[in-house]
């Protein structure tokens, strides 16, 4: 009977004890806060955005004409990963090196700059650091190691994003790019080559952010596209009271809609319902080391989160630590740590930077510093060996994440880890001049000088104040940027004068400081009715003439009375009634049919009117002319080469 009760009290003690256990553990869970980000927001500090910063450091890729690193530094990746019985394959086990090989000799670096074209994602695209699709996992045996780990595994891009297509493979399936953040390769069919105007126009339109994650895109008809994920930009084109109408190349060109529920006018206002509603979206999704399976890690997220409010961030964690005011916390104490964050670090701006990972701050939440990041896993040790006890996914938590585990290597506790942070980041500019990328003459625009290949030099602003007509008159290199040219938009009257303004020295720098020197650098062409015509050979001015004629001859007949019977090129003349040299002085400069055209020095009083197709003023701009029908003092038969006032030519 004794042994009986005994047998009784222990069946009933045991689920009590298991249940008191389990709730104990509920209790102190390992993600112990509330993983809604409103339960942190209070007061908040304005984030200093400045947009025009942001375009220059999102369009980079379009404002360049080379990848200008060394190529034994764009290869890399064919002296990291040639090594036999390192790296293991997707099966888990070792790469054979004869295919490893082979993936290399693929690279064709030869070819590095060859193809030099500008392009879009037409999708969520995988940035490869080798042209091959397969992982490269290191011994999977190893804690931190295998699955997620894909070390071929560059970054991850939305869909619409520029490009610069340096080369393809030499089996043509892959192309190497410039990112706004990386090099690498990506797959020729999910890019987009785009001519000039295509890139203008994007580049010019208002755009709007995708503000829900993972969402489906359909185009007018409701027929499905693609899936696009938080932080995309694509182009406004019109909107309604539901709807944001906008485009993808997928890869032609397809018209779209957006939710206004799913989408936002860019950048988002950085106040509380802005950032409840992007750091809650961000906030639970799988750990994708680079992008693996296109998700996120901790820098793609902190990425995908200040872009959304018009903050542009570098690619990895180490490089985020550089983007703002910078405090170290290395040789502090836990106390200390803590005490300089909850005095310098500001919520929901400030990011907190260890080795190999980075975390956005929360403030403090109960007295501890909060921060909201995306982890893969703990350190533990378990019978003497290093493990990861998996996290895997976005969360908020405190520094002393995983100190409850009695397993965890408290060395590797956030807190222990943590280097230090930027205070907020700060989008800087991307110094790319438009006068590099459009005259092979000029090197560099730095401080307040022009640098040429001649090793000579030219002050780029004289810090003067002017008048238009002065500025006209005697302009310094800074004023012919003031005003901004409005190519390939629709033919209208005239607001401006943009283009008009020359710096007469610097076009003599580039095409010919005399007639003499000018008229050695003329090339004969063939104009499309036979006419001999005379252009400039320097700075690509008669290569792009040459296309800008190739294009007109396939023009249907009725344009023709518009390029034919032309009023010529070369003329070593002064502007009629200044004594400024014409455009046409330096041989850079066609005027088409007389007969066609208006001048306002003809009209008695203004009186703009147009006879030039848009089908030809599209073609000349496409190459870098300006036309003078785009003048308030307009001059509708001129049209002039002057590739720094386009975003980008042919």
């Amino acid at each position: 009977m004794i042994t009986l009760m005994k047998r009784l009290t222990i069946f009933l003690i045991i689920p009590f004890v298991l249940l008191f256990t389990a709730c104990s553990k509920k209790q102190t869970p390992l993600i112990a806060y509330t993983q809604d980000i409103s339960a942190y927001l209070k007061e908040l500090t304005p984030l200093h955005v400045n947009l025009e910063n942001f375009r220059s450091r999102y369009f980079m890729p379009w404002r360049i004409s080379a990848i200008k690193m060394d190529k034994e530094k764009l290869s890399w990746a064919n002296v990291v990963f040639n090594k036999k019985d390192k790296y293991y394959a997707e099966n888990m086990l070792p790469w054979e090196y004869e295919k490893i090989q082979k993936i290399i000799e693929n690279t064709n670096f030869e070819d590095l700059n060859k193809v030099a074209k500008y392009a879009i994602t037409t999708k969520e695209v995988q940035i490869r650091n080798l042209p091959s699709l397969s992982p490269f996992f290191k011994d999977p045996n190893l804690a931190g190691e295998g699955f997620n780990f894909d070390y071929l595994q560059n970054t991850r891009l939305h869909v619409n994003e520029p490009l610069f297509v340096s080369h393809y493979s030499l089996d043509k399936t892959w192309a190497f790019v410039q990112t706004n953040v990386s090099t690498g390769w990506i797959r020729a069919n999910e890019l987009k080559l785009l001519g000039a105007k295509e890139l203008t126009v994007f580049h010019n339109s208002p755009l709007l952010l995708i503000t829900k994650d993972n969402i489906p895109l359909y185009d007018t008809a409701s027929n499905y596209l693609l899936h696009v994920k938080l932080g995309s930009l694509l182009p406004i084109l019109s909107e309604d009271e539901n709807f944001f109408y906008t485009y993808i190349f997928a890869p032609h060109k397809i018209l779209t809609k957006v939710s206004k529920d799913e989408a936002a006018t860019f950048p988002l206002a950085f106040e509380e319902n802005s950032i409840k509603q992007v750091a809650n979206e961000l906030l639970g999704e799988r750990y994708g080391w680079g992008g693996f399976m296109n998700n996120r890690d901790c820098s793609a997220m902190t990425k995908d989160y200040f872009q959304s409010f018009g903050i542009w961030l570098p690619r990895n964690s180490f490089s985020q630590s550089k983007s703002g005011d910078y405090i170290s916390l290395e040789n502090l104490s836990i106390k200390e740590k803590e005490a300089l964050l909850k005095e310098k670090a500001i919520p929901f701006q400030s990011l907190l930077y260890l080795r190999g990972h980075i975390m956005l701050y929360l403030g403090t939440f109960e007295e501890k510093a909060l921060v909201m990041h995306n982890t893969w896993g703990l350190k533990v040790e378990e019978n003497g060996q290093e493990k990861r006890k998996i996290i895997g996914r976005s969360i908020i938590s405190d520094l002393y994440l995983g100190s409850q585990e009695e397993t965890i290597i408290e060395e590797s506790m956030l807190i222990n880890q943590l280097k230090g942070f930027v205070i907020a980041p700060l989008n800087t500019y991307f110094a790319a001049h438009p006068l590099t990328k459009s005259y092979e003459s000029v090197v560099s625009v730095e401080g307040n000088l022009v640098y040429f290949d001649d090793n000579t030099t030219m002050i780029y602003d004289d810090k003067e104040e002017k008048t238009f007509e002065q500025k006209l008159e005697n302009p310094d290199i800074e004023d012919m940027f003031e005003l901004s040219y409005k190519a390939f938009e629709p033919i209208m009257p005239p607001q401006d004068d943009a283009g008009r303004v020359r710096n007469e020295d610097f076009f003599k720098k580039l095409y010919g400081a005399n007639q003499e020197e000018i008229r050695n650098n003329l090339v004969k062409l063939t104009w499309i009715d036979g006419q001999t015509l005379y252009f400039n050979k320097r700075q690509g001015a008669s290569k792009q003439l040459q296309k800008i004629i190739t294009k007109l001859q396939k023009l249907p007949k009725e344009y023709q009375r518009y390029i034919t019977n032309i009023a010529g090129t070369y003329n070593h003349r002064t502007i009629a009634g200044t004594n400024r040299l014409s455009a046409h002085s330096f041989g850079i400069a066609i005027d088409l049919n007389v007969k066609e055209s208006a001048y306002w020095k003809w009209d008695k009083k203004y009186n703009f009117r147009n006879n030039f197709p848009q089908e030809i003023v599209d073609i000349f701009e496409e190459h870098g002319f300006i036309w003078g029908g785009r003048w308030y003092h307009y001059d509708t038969m001129h049209f002039e080469y002057r590739p720094e006032l386009f975003f980008s030519i042919e």
